[in-house]
């Protein structure tokens, strides 16, 4: 099953390209279903709806999928062994030469559960401290498998990652994700899903894809707060300005440096946001959507939706409710030659 990038929204300010493509095979245990594989995609595929650097690819497939001749070639910037708490994933002298082709040809291995007994029959755990499950514990000690000294549920060696067990996957693979993206992006969607356990205040993608834009920007950051907090009633921006102590053209001049564009116009990419999800989540009318997202009147509330999703509010209300997702009302990109300069100024 190859599963592609999810589309990227325009309300991300993503551009349309010069996303460094990555490509993942998630190999999983002879008998083992394809499901044991979910929370992999899924949260590969929310990292290509928030991050603007890397799209991922990802593949799932048993390792008889896994050519040992020139297929077996297909560079790989991640190949993740997905095993289980109660049994030793053990190899073949067929499947050993298919592994060892495939982990020498990847950027990066990773290994979950029995799947860092591989590491033994490959002759490669001698120099990697890893994520042990206490299941197994006793057996990797009569191995040469080491475990990390913090005994802790995730664990990086060089290029080798592992985790105790699936539910443990996430953290492995956020760090991977800091890897190729930085730490702030993998914070990010820690927050974004529910991996943070700290008790800041939950931001919506849109938000959170500006803020790993803006590489942390504090004064950014702490606008788009103010905008979310005001989604109903915008305020102004010279308004916006004075309450976070700047000066309007100081908060203007950030906001076309992160993003080329004028914070009316994120302010505006917030609220259409926030009206998407109304329209598809709850039965509130549409007219009082438009109400509770600043838009005032239905016509303003048609025309941003129809240029961010390509259909009016109600045809987005009755396909959610039908449980229609067509590929249409996939929000399109901003156009990237667009200028502030031509941006209307009406909320």
């Amino acid at each position: 099953m190859t599963i592609h990038s999810p589309h990227h929204g325009d309300t991300d300010f993503a551009l349309a390209h010069g996303r460094a493509l990555r490509h993942i095979d998630v190999v999983l245990p002879e008998g083992a279903p394809r499901s044991s594989a979910q929370i992999i995609l899924d949260l590969f595929e929310a990292a290509n709806e928030l991050l603007d650097g890397v799209q991922y690819r990802v593949r799932v497939c048993g390792l008889d999928m896994l050519s040992s001749g020139p297929a077996g070639a297909r560079p790989r910037s991640l190949v993740v062994f997905l095993g289980d708490i109660h049994s030793r994933w053990q190899l073949s002298p067929k499947e050993r030469a298919r592994v060892n082709q495939v982990m020498r040809l990847a950027d990066r291995s990773a290994f979950v559960g029995g799947a860092v007994f591989l590491l033994d029959a490959l002759a490669r755990g001698d120099d990697h401290d890893l994520a042990i499950h206490p299941n197994f514990l006793a057996s990797a000690g009569e191995c040469s498998l080491r475990q990390d000294q913090d005994g802790a549920a995730t664990a990086v060696s060089g290029t080798v990652h592992s985790a105790i067990c699936n539910f443990a996957t996430p953290r492995m693979l956020l760090d991977i994700v800091a890897a190729d993206c930085g730490r702030l992006a993998a914070d990010g969607m820690a927050h974004y899903l529910g991996l943070d356990t700290g008790k800041r205040p939950t931001k919506s993608r849109v938000a959170l894809n500006l803020e790993q834009k803006s590489a942390g920007d504090t004064l950014i950051t702490q606008c788009l707060a103010v905008m979310q907090d005001n989604i109903e009633v915008p305020l102004s921006v010279a308004t916006l300005a004075d309450t976070l102590n700047v000066s309007t053209r100081c908060l203007q001049r950030r906001f076309t440096r992160h993003f080329d564009r004028s914070p009316l116009s994120v302010y505006r990419a917030l609220r259409v946001e926030r009206a998407h999800q109304l329209l598809t989540q709850t039965d509130i009318p549409v007219r009082q959507v438009a109400v509770a997202t600043g838009f005032g009147s239905y016509q303003s509330l048609s025309q941003h939706i129809r240029e961010t999703y390509g259909h009016s509010p109600d045809v987005i209300r009755r396909s959610a409710f039908r449980g229609v997702a067509p590929e249409t009302m996939r929000p399109r990109r901003f156009r990237q030659s667009e200028t502030t300069a031509l941006e209307p100024r009406t909320m």
